[in-house]
């Protein structure tokens, strides 16, 4: 049996997660669970979604499906915030996974689909579902199900006990440095060198306390070891699609959509401009395609690299497209132009600058008489180097895939 679940939490507080690691606490009398439960983050650009648009699966074997439904139905409606006017919880129980299901899959990860397109395969496919309110959650829920995880990484997710809820977290943060420096590269994002922040832990009233991501499963449980913090009710290791770019998609400038994101190549055709609130833009062309790109305030140094290209700067930019400008999550400077000024000319003897001879008549060294027709182009030290850069940790959106992964590339990862 797989078992999906999504759009249970609210802006609030409760959290799919958390329910999904009650509910496979609660089933274990009936089966036996199968590998690693599924954390499956779906399209950034959804407009309605969770806290962190996220879905759940895992794989259960039993003989009492019955049971297994039952358990998980209560299990939903006792730990949804049905309250929450965006909170629209969706329940898949399939036999196995299927193409179409895997398809549907990409197609959340990557574009924006309707809860009529869930409904109409789940009842093709002759797969058992519930949904609330509006239903919304059956996308998500069928959508972790299939979940094609070619590429994946991890996240521990440690939850608070129930009476802490809603309360400021207990963290000792110089243990959460202490288990960031044991344990990166093969952790990241746990805190953010640069900005001197921790981030891994939320802040706000739900039942999670701190997540841990990673490619190493040892080196996760190292950190989670070393971290000092109040007491943990819970913990699950899950499978995740975090940290892989899965919602990229490669593209040529001219035929971007709004609500999907992106990998596209092109020119630095203006450069960077900064508006009120510390946001630069930079216009990317390839042919007759354009774009805006985005480096909003929250990216923090990340713009002082943008902030740097020039005309025709060659980049590729990820990123997710709204309203016709792509907001960025990396780039890879791929070639920088050249850039000079006109400048008085050296004499060739003595090194010093000339002096204008007279209208129209050139440059002249007083000294050595020598003679110059007029200005010369001198090539301006560019202070930045090709490779990939990405937005800090504190800014990084869960899928985007960070630098530390990226084996063989000049890569510039943030810290």
């Amino acid at each position: 049996m797989f078992i999906g679940i999504d759009d249970t939490d609210s802006e609030r507080g409760l959290c799919t997660t958390y329910l999904a690691a009650v509910l496979m606490e609660k089933l274990q009398p009936l089966g036996e669970l199968v590998g690693r439960p599924k954390l499956i983050r779906l399209n950034p650009c959804a407009r309605y979604k969770t806290r962190g648009n996220a879905a759940l699966a895992f794989q259960l074997e039993s003989d009492r499906p019955e049971e297994v439904m039952d358990l998980a139905l209560k299990t939903v409606l006792e730990l949804s915030d049905f309250s929450g006017v965006n909170t629209n919880p969706g329940l898949v129980i399939a036999e196995e996974v299927t193409e179409k299901m895997t398809a549907f899959y990409r197609r959340a990860v990557t574009e924006i689909l309707e809860i009529k397109e869930a409904k109409k395969l789940l009842d093709e496919e002759g797969i058992w579902y519930r949904g609330f309110k509006k239903g919304r959650g059956l996308i998500g829920a069928l959508a972790a199900i299939g979940a094609d995880l070619s590429d994946y990484t991890y996240e521990l997710v440690a939850y608070r006990e129930r009476s802490r809820w809603g309360t400021p977290r207990s963290i000792d943060e110089r243990s959460v440095w202490r288990g960031d420096a044991l344990t990166y590269p093969r952790t990241w994002d746990t805190v953010d060198h640069h900005n001197n922040r921790v981030v891994f832990a939320p802040h706000s009233g739900d039942p999670v306390l701190f997540g841990i991501r990673g490619s190493d499963e040892k080196a996760i449980l190292e950190a989670f070891q070393t971290i000092k913090s109040e007491p943990v009710e819970r913990s699950v290791l899950y499978q995740t699609n975090q940290g892989t770019d899965a919602h990229i998609l490669a593209g040529e400038i001219s035929d971007v959509l709004d609500s999907q994101s992106y990998r596209l190549h092109g020119f630095v055709a203006e450069p960077a401009q900064a508006i009120a609130g510390g946001h630069l833009f930079i216009t990317l062309q390839k042919g007759a395609g354009r774009i805006n790109c985005a480096a909003f305030e929250p990216t923090k140094n990340f713009r002082a690299v943008v902030k740097q290209l020039a005309l025709g700067d060659e980049l590729e930019v990820y990123g997710s497209v709204r309203e016709g400008t792509l907001n960025l999550e990396k780039i890879n400077i791929i070639h920088l132009a050249e850039r000079a000024e006109m400048v008085v000319p050296l004499c060739p003897r003595c090194q010093r600058s000339m002096e204008s001879a007279g209208k129209g008549q050139g440059y002249r060294c007083r000294r050595c008489k020598t003679h110059a027709e007029g200005r010369e182009r001198q090539l301006l030290a560019r202070d930045l180097e090709t490779g990939y850069f990405e937005v800090p940790p504190c800014a990084r959106r869960h899928l985007s895939r960070p630098l530390v992964r990226m084996n063989g590339e000049k890569v510039h990862p943030a810290r």
